[in-house]
């Protein structure tokens, strides 16, 4: 298979998944008209882009598909990769391949291949490296500053880091809620990663975000507080073989808001 043929996988994939929700959000009009925009875009027979729709579809009965043969190994892998994620999250990454921008990520690219290739010949990982994660500690330190000098504002702090909300603390005070997520870093600089949840809900709440990222850690403490950092920083998205979204922000950025 070359690779728009595997890429092609992920779109008919989200075809099968989101059924309706998915054909009426790519805005290519009916079933027919999109499996043919589809096929025009990544230069493969529209009917292909139905079968490997079909071979998807006994995962969520939308429709009875190739029910009646083993599916084969490289759409498990597709859909295991996918599994945990929601549909704004395959949408992203169906249009980023329809739209071309996914050859503009080589790294993520590699990915999508090599999850859809029949053989399995390597394994790729993520080049950003995050600089020894402090996460706990940093997340104590958090709760003493805040306890000491009600920053970034006064109100009562809730503890919501078990929770998997996309942010780690909750602060409530009688107007308003604002949500913090602390990052921590050993040495006075380095880059931080988001995960999918926590870029998404810093979107959703925009101002009543913050991010908190302390510094130095292992030596003399540097906190800063980075309000509706959707704004204000501008992410790398990695996509990892599992497949999970997160989004990298660099040391540079970082360092220009100290």
């Amino acid at each position: 298979m070359d690779n728009n043929h595997k890429l092609g996988l992920y779109v008919s994939y989200y075809l099968a998944r989101f059924d309706e929700e998915a054909y009426q959000n790519l805005g290519f009009g009916n079933q027919g008209d999109t499996h043919n925009k589809i096929g025009e875009i990544l230069s493969v027979n529209p009917h292909t882009v139905k079968n490997w729709r079909d071979e998807f579809d006994p995962l969520f009965g939308h429709r009875m598909g190739w029910y009646q043969r083993p599916m084969n190994p490289s759409r498990i892998r597709v859909a295991q990769a996918l599994e945990n994620l929601d549909e704004i999250q395959v949408r992203s990454i169906t249009k980023d391949i329809l739209s071309g921008k996914i050859h503009q990520e080589p790294d993520e690219l590699d990915q999508l291949v090599l999850i859809a290739s029949d053989v399995i010949k390597g394994s790729f990982s993520s080049k950003f490296i995050l600089r020894t994660p402090t996460g706990r500690a940093a997340e104590e330190f958090f709760i003493n500053h805040f306890s000491e000098n009600k920053k970034p504002f006064e109100g009562t702090l809730i503890d919501c880091r078990d929770f998997g909300v996309g942010y780690d603390f909750r602060i409530e005070n009688k107007d308003k809620k604002y949500f913090v997520e602390v990052k921590g870093l050993s040495d006075f600089s380095g880059g931080i990663l988001f995960t999918s949840k926590e870029w998404t809900v810093a979107k959703n709440e925009a101002e009543n975000y913050f991010l908190c990222v302390i510094s130095n850690l292992s030596d003399t403490p540097n906190i800063i507080f980075i309000q509706n950092p959707f704004e204000k920083l501008k992410p790398k998205k990695n996509i990892y073989t599992s497949i999970q979204i997160s989004y990298s922000v660099t040391e540079n950025q970082i360092a220009e808001l100290k």
